[in-house]
């Protein structure tokens, strides 16, 4: 798994922890709508840390929650 891919999983078990939708919480971090979706399809190869950290203030956890995951654990390809 690539880190992308990770970031985009990670960001859909926060999601889902939170009984609400990656585009919801992307709101209430101050994020466009556009800029989930190019996460969560691959189409953003390098996310902003300004961006995870929107997400992150969105579910209402820091970046160290964030990347507090098995999915972060392993070196991953790119």
């Amino acid at each position: 798994m690539n880190i992308n891919k990770a970031i985009a999983t990670r960001m859909a078990e926060l999601a889902e922890e939170r009984n609400s939708t990656i585009t919801e919480i992307g709101r209430w971090g101050g994020l466009k709508q556009t800029t989930v979706s190019e996460i969560m399809c691959g189409r953003s190869k390098h996310p902003k840390i300004s961006t995870i950290q929107a997400y992150c203030n969105g579910c209402g956890i820091t970046l160290t929650e964030f990347f507090d995951s098995p999915l972060f654990g392993v070196v991953l390809e790119d």
